[in-house]
């Protein structure tokens, strides 16, 4: 397990509630000097404590859903295998932009333009695990989450959970509300979704940089940065490597609702935790996604009594939830936030 100075927790909380937050103002925020402040930011991202990450709006590219994906595989294929397996199957799905394989069990999220995508990139999986590849097959449930009737956070939710292992004496950050997005078609020039690729390719590429592998002017890679990020197409965030910090457990929970109780009571009423400590959370009336990074397993048992506790109470499940759990040592990403083979998909294929 990873030791953190104060200054360095104080400088990943700041970064973590909101990437776009200055040395300036994490200094003030926390009561720090702005010098020490970009010492540390500079320490942490040069010993890969966290990374930075422009995370692409897919509704506004014209995707009309995301889908998540849940498997079992044979434990008598070797770990090794299924993970190599399902790493080549990732290479040539740009779809995927999250996801683990390993111990027995392999999940990921994808993103689609329309329904038949999805069918086809299932008809896809199916294609690719025959033959001497079928014994590494993961029996896949995918659950399918359309924009028009999904809220999510679709932009990744950590600042809480890094409060609660950091333990600080600092007030708790806010969660990322769950948002609801419509869908539009991308209103972009050439020169404009050249530098949105670049920029999902290189979050912290200066305008220079970025002028210069888009050849444009620098002015002009201003004006279209600025526009991107202002009109929704690119959020920026700071994403922790919790799994180097040496986090155990990656928990993902598929769960199906009674339509008993409506949606929006549903979520006024269940417990906070259930959506500020899940780093991605996709929820819709019938059904929900959430994802969880946990340091151990005693706080795994603890957070699922005390999440789980009052849906069973209220009898909101249609059936018990679908909970698959990851040993970070023994999983293999497949991808990690990782939006760029997915957006070149989207925007060279226009």
């Amino acid at each position: 397990m990873w030791r953190f100075l104060p200054s360095e927790m104080m400088v990943i909380l700041g970064l973590s509630e909101d990437a776009d937050r200055t040395d300036a103002e994490i200094a003030e925020k926390y009561g720090m000097n702005k010098g020490t402040v970009a010492s540390v930011r500079r320490r942490l991202l040069d010993s890969g404590a966290i990374y930075f990450v422009n995370v692409p709006s897919f509704n506004k590219l014209g995707c009309e859903l995301m889908a998540f994906h849940m498997g079992t595989t044979d434990p008598g294929v070797p770990s090794e295998t299924k993970a190599n397996n399902y790493l080549e199957f990732c290479d040539g799905a740009p779809n995927v932009f999250h996801g683990m394989v390993g111990g027995g069990h392999v999940s990921f999220h994808t993103v689609f333009r329309n329904a038949t995508e999805l069918e086809s990139f299932l008809q896809e999986h199916n294609r690719f695990f025959s033959g001497a590849r079928r014994p590494s097959k993961a029996k896949l449930d995918t659950a399918m989450f359309p924009y028009e009737l999904t809220k999510g956070t679709y932009i990744s939710n950590f600042a809480p959970t890094v409060h609660r292992f950091f333990q600080l004496d600092v007030p708790p950050p806010k969660a990322r509300p769950l948002t609801s997005d419509s869908v539009t078609e991308p209103d972009l020039s050439e020169n404009e979704r050249g530098t949105l690729l670049e920029l999902v390719a290189g979050p912290l590429l200066s305008d220079r940089q970025l002028a210069s592998k888009v050849k444009l002017s620098r002015q002009a890679v201003t004006r279209i940065r600025r526009k991107l990020f202002e009109e929704g197409y690119l959020t920026r965030v700071c994403i922790p490597r919790l799994y180097k910090w040496g986090f155990e457990i990656y928990a993902v929970s598929h769960s199906r609702f009674s339509m008993d109780l409506r949606w929006d009571i549903r979520q006024k009423s269940q417990p906070k935790d259930t959506a500020e400590l899940s780093f991605l959370t996709l929820s819709k009336a019938d059904g929900a996604v959430t994802n969880h990074m946990i340091s151990k397993y005693q706080e795994y048992a603890e957070t699922q009594e005390s999440m789980l506790g009052w849906f069973h109470k209220m009898k909101v499940f249609d059936e018990s939830p679908q909970v698959t759990v990851f040993s970070l040592e023994r999983c293999t990403e497949m991808r990690s936030f990782d939006f760029l083979p997915a957006v070149r998909n989207l925007l060279q294929s226009k």
